[in-house]
């Protein structure tokens, strides 16, 4: 139960930051921007209330990896299709910016070499040395 909890909490919190940024770019919108942080907030906190006590977030590297990478082609292409629907960021969250760029590329050469530092002890573990 507990699980099922956490996961439908980190999806409702994946929600409203979308809902975060739908209204950032399409600020006529009726409900206000207070309404989606709320909700991340709330969702947050109780995803990490329900979390498993001592499993890791990720059970290998290469999970790490694979899912900071679907999050940001999931994120850029919200901002695309944002953007292609007409809307335009109020805080400057676009395509153009280089700062989420940046981060976007740390975060995955950051992962990446998490995982490539796994597969070499990975590999040195397999061969045995002999003394």
């Amino acid at each position: 139960m507990k699980k099922r909890v956490n996961f439908i909490s980190q999806a409702l919190a994946l929600f409203f930051f979308t809902f975060m940024v739908v209204i950032d770019f399409f600020p006529d919108i009726v409900i206000t921007m207070s309404t989606g942080v709320i909700g991340v907030v709330i969702f947050i906190v109780l995803a990490v209330i329900t979390r498993q006590k001592g499993e890791p977030v990720f059970k290998s590297n290469k999970q790490e990896l694979i899912f900071i990478v679907f999050s940001g082609i999931y994120f850029f292409s919200l901002l695309i299709i944002l953007s292609l629907l007409g809307g335009v960021s109020q805080v400057g969250i676009g395509l153009t910016n280089p700062v989420l760029w940046g981060l976007y590329l740390l975060g995955v050469i950051g992962a990446y070499n998490k995982y490539k530092k796994e597969l070499k002890q990975a590999s040195n573990d397999g061969r045995g040395t002999f003394q």
